[in-house]
């Protein structure tokens, strides 16, 4: 038997998230769902994973609390370059600044905006990335 990959889906809003982990467990891929940065390192901790769905803006739960929810995917971001540097990540948010998108992408981030990408594309990209992943199941 052949492991599934995992994915990570970090996102406060749980209709978004659960509509893409449906998507994704129906392909044969294991997805869990966090809701805010602390949740999301805790399980990367102890979980390799073929890639990282975040979004940005998210609350960045108890070990982080001088963190803006604004600003707390590019926190996670970091932290994850720092800790796991070959973790394929991809960024669906709703941020328009073109400045810290590209700053973003500077890290190797694949940028996705929420309400410009149908869940299908979404999905199919994510796909794509986990599967050329170098991560292995746990």
């Amino acid at each position: 038997m052949t492991a599934r990959l995992k994915i990570l889906l970090v996102d406060d809003e749980p209709g978004f998230a659960e509509a893409l982990r449906v998507t994704l467990e129906a392909e044969g891929f294991e997805c869990t769902s966090e809701t805010d940065m602390t949740s999301a390192l805790r399980y990367l901790a102890t979980n390799a994973v073929a890639v990282l769905v975040t979004d940005v803006m998210m609350p960045p739960g108890s070990d982080f609390p001088k963190v803006e929810s604004s600003e707390t995917g590019f926190h996670l971001v970091s932290l994850v370059r720092q800790r796991w540097p070959s973790t394929p990540i991809i960024c669906l948010s709703v941020i328009g600044n073109q400045q810290k998108i590209s700053q973003l992408k500077r890290q190797g981030v694949r940028y996705l905006r929420k309400g410009e990408i149908s869940l299908e594309r979404t999905v199919e990209i994510i796909r794509s990335i986990a599967r050329r992943s170098p991560s292995q199941s746990v």
